[in-house]
């Protein structure tokens, strides 16, 4: 998992911090956007994306440190998807306030 330098895990700054880093980037919104219409494995992700396959690791843990995504193993393919109904909501009010 990585970790900003010097943060605290506990300091609810540090972990807005956190969130407003993984917010920060376009590929990560990018993949934010395609998982809320559903689950993907990181294949799926680098072709609607462009991101290179190791480059998309790096985002995606980004985004599961900040809390926003969480994977699962099907077999020998790791889906991810959005982590909580909060999250989603997030990304929807993003997608909303861009479109103002």
């Amino acid at each position: 998992m990585y970790h900003w330098p010097l943060m605290d895990d506990n300091d609810p700054e540090d972990r807005l911090f956190t969130l407003g880093r993984a917010l920060s980037c376009r590929v990560r919104l990018a993949v934010l956007q395609n998982l809320a219409r559903g689950d993907a494995s990181v294949g799926e992700l680098v072709e609607h994306t462009g991101a290179t396959q190791s480059n998309m690791s790096n985002h995606l843990a980004v985004l599961r440190t900040a809390g926003l995504v969480t994977a699962e193993r099907e077999g020998r393919v790791v889906r991810y998807r959005l982590a909580s109904a909060t999250a989603a909501d997030l990304v929807r009010s993003l997608t909303v306030l861009a479109d103002r």
